[in-house]
């Protein structure tokens, strides 16, 4: 009788352990993008962003942004990251993520008043882990640009002109928005005393190009393995949040785009851009 009881004390408590072990002794999930070498059985069979204009008023429109990826199989952890910019100003981001999975939406509806070239950039990303100490990535690049012009008392858009108004409007808002980046990356530049012709440049809406093709002077394995790198640290140093020489970290809503320096020399890339307080910053990433 007495064994009885105290089993009957025992076994309950060390299930208890157990089950507290089990639900409680395991890290917890957290998003995160960090670059793994690239696993060749996991890949995107769909990446997209889309920006449209949803509605107007003589005042100010909504545009309707959209990101959607997916991956050939679940993984153990999905995330999309895009970032959407008006004239070369960062104007909203958006971040979701998701364990288990292989598909990622997302969407947004963000406001605006003024004629704009809006381009909008995503890094979609998996983390796919083989067993308990092997760690792999898979990683893909989308984005889309969409010109939004005053045609009589509301707003239209388009993505490739097709009448005189809109290629009047085009040509009025790129040279608005990249006179705008060419000061300030020229501003950069010379702050930080950077000769540009040690590196080749490249937009952030324009990355997405390199998805498919390789950076000068490099493989297109060496290019993946740099482009996976290059987001994990604007993830955590720009899309997070940006730390000032002061040490005060900000949001990059209201900053520049960033303009990407891949040194010639193969042994580094820079990131240029400029604050909403009009402190430019520079971020260094070692390429070998």
């Amino acid at each position: 009788m007495k064994m009885r009881n105290w089993l009957g004390i025992v076994l309950p408590a060390f299930f208890a352990i157990l089950f507290f072990m089990y639900h409680f002794g395991k890290e917890p999930v957290k998003e995160s993008i960090i670059f793994f070498p690239i696993d060749n059985q996991v890949y995107f069979t769909k990446a997209n962003t889309s920006v449209r204009l949803s509605g107007s008023t003589p005042e100010n429109y909504t545009l309707q942004w959209n990101v959607a990826s997916e991956t050939n199989q679940p993984v153990y952890l999905r995330q999309d990251i895009s970032l959407l910019y008006g004239n070369g100003v960062l104007a909203s981001t958006m971040n979701k993520w998701k364990q288990d999975t292989k598909i990622i939406e997302e969407s947004k509806k963000v406001s605006g008043r003024n004629e704009r070239l809006s381009q909008s950039v995503s890094f979609h990303y998996a983390e796919i882990h083989k067993n308990e100490n092997t760690y792999r990535s898979a990683q893909d690049m989308s984005g889309q640009s969409m010109y939004i012009y005053q045609k009589g008392a509301s707003f239209a858009s388009f993505q490739k002109p097709q009448t005189q108004a809109e290629r009047t409007a085009k040509t009025k808002l790129d040279v608005k928005t990249y006179s705008y980046l060419q000061k300030t990356w020229t501003g950069a530049k010379q702050f930080y005393n950077v000769t540009g012709a040690n590196y080749y440049s490249v937009a952030l809406a324009d990355l997405p190009q390199y998805q498919k093709k390789p950076l000068p002077g490099f493989t297109q394995d060496q290019t993946n393995k740099i482009i996976g790198n290059l987001w994990e640290g604007l993830y955590k140093n720009y899309f997070l949040g940006v730390k000032k020489s002061n040490g005060q970290k900000v949001s990059p809503i209201g900053s520049s785009m960033p303009l990407i320096m891949f040194s010639k020399d193969k042994t580094h890339l820079m990131v240029l851009f400029k604050l909403k307080d009009g402190e430019f910053i520079q971020l260094i990433q070692y390429t070998r």
